[in-house]
């Protein structure tokens, strides 16, 4: 399955550079003709060195050993989300080269993140962390959640906890290597939740906060009452400008502003067809691709293939093979059949028919989550 791997990015790509410690990275960036030429100095230290073997602890940047551990090939896309500093910019691109040039058509962006750097602490919590999370938001929400691995294995540790946390609320798998060693250490996309009412209740002021940047300390101890503000502190910073929204505001901010998601319950026979059919196939997780489209307006929307008539609609994963024929009922999302268009062909949607009035056939319907 093709994979799309969001990586923090540090300056370990610079270990192998003579005569110049961590510590003089940014002036010797400084002093280089240019950053892009920086780059390449750095990239050329480790070029030749295979991503294999001891080399991958030894001599390889904590970055290149995470992806190759994770199993990256040339069909993926890396997202290195690099500091705003000059060395830590040119570590990233000397990584992105070296991805290239052993992985011969891989993509490969390279982004800064405002604010994140180590010299200025207020200014890492109250923007660097924030704006991280915005970037690993952005990407989830445009390619899906199973399409998505978190590796903080580089960069700061500071944040390992920040991919840790929005991995378990978006439902994306985080991979990390911890320290010296060579083991990928996997993460599922736990089903974590939160009581939106206590915090939807104070949503206006939230978005106040991260509209304005900030508000006074008075505005917010007037707005929040004192019994329910240790339950707050989670999601705000307080600096000289006044009260701003932490990482972990920003990212309870997003779960608040998406309508509550659908639960999907599987008919007798779906459940029958993705046991006994759908499982034969190869890089298939029907209860993977069910949980993102009922979890997301716009991912069933995007999944939506052909409207099959009495609230009936056929989704269709991208290019697979496997369909599902489902329908909304409030809240519930029926999946009252799991097909296979190479069986049954291209015109599958009018000769895999059901009339909803019939539903004594297919009851009772599972919640997934019993499933599974």
């Amino acid at each position: 399955m093709v994979k799309r791997v969001i990586c923090s990015v540090g300056i370990s790509a610079a270990r192998t550079l003579s005569g110049v410690k961590a510590w003089e990275l940014t002036n010797w960036v400084q002093q280089q003709a240019s950053q892009e030429y920086a780059a390449e100095k750095i990239f050329y230290t480790f070029r030749d060195i295979l991503p294999e073997g001891a080399s991958l602890k030894n001599d390889l940047s904590a970055e290149i050993h995470s992806l190759v551990r994770i199993g990256i090939t040339k069909e993926d896309t890396v997202i290195l989300l690099t500091s705003s500093t000059d060395d830590g910019y040119c570590c990233a691109l000397a990584v992105e080269k070296y991805l290239k040039h052993h992985w011969n058509g891989i993509e490969v962006k390279v982004e800064k993140v405002k604010g994140l750097q180590v010299l200025d602490a207020e200014l890492f919590r109250t923007t660097g962390i924030v704006e991280f999370v915005r970037h690993i938001i952005r990407e989830v929400n445009s390619y899906g959640a199973s399409n998505i691995i978190l590796n903080p294995t580089g960069g700061y540790k500071a944040l390992v906890p920040y991919t840790v946390l929005l991995g378990m609320l978006k439902g994306v798998k985080c991979d990390y290597i911890f320290e010296q060693s060579t083991t990928v250490l996997e993460l599922p996309p736990l089903p974590v939740e939160f009581k939106r009412s206590q915090f939807e209740a104070y949503k206006d002021l939230l978005e106040k906060i991260e509209r304005e940047t900030a508000i006074t300390q008075a505005e917010w101890e007037n707005s929040v009452p004192y019994s329910e503000r240790a339950a707050f502190e989670p999601l705000i910073e307080f600096s000289q400008e006044g009260v701003t929204i932490s990482g972990v505001g920003f990212l309870f901010l997003e779960e608040m502003r998406k309508p509550s998601v659908l639960v999907p319950f599987l008919s007798q026979k779906a459940i029958r067809d993705c046991f006994d059919n759908l499982a034969e196939l190869d890089d298939c997780d029907p209860f993977r691709f069910l949980s993102r489209v009922a979890a997301s307006k716009d991912a069933f929307q995007l999944a939506e293939h052909i409207n099959a008539g009495n609230g009936l609609r056929w989704l269709k994963p991208g290019g697979t093979t496997d369909r599902y024929l489902v329908s909304v009922e409030g809240w519930r999302m029926l999946v009252w059949r799991a097909i296979r268009e190479d069986q049954e062909g291209p015109r599958y949607a009018s000769k895999v028919t059901v009339n909803p009035a019939e539903r004594r056939s297919y009851s009772p319907f599972m919640r997934m989550d019993f499933v599974n």
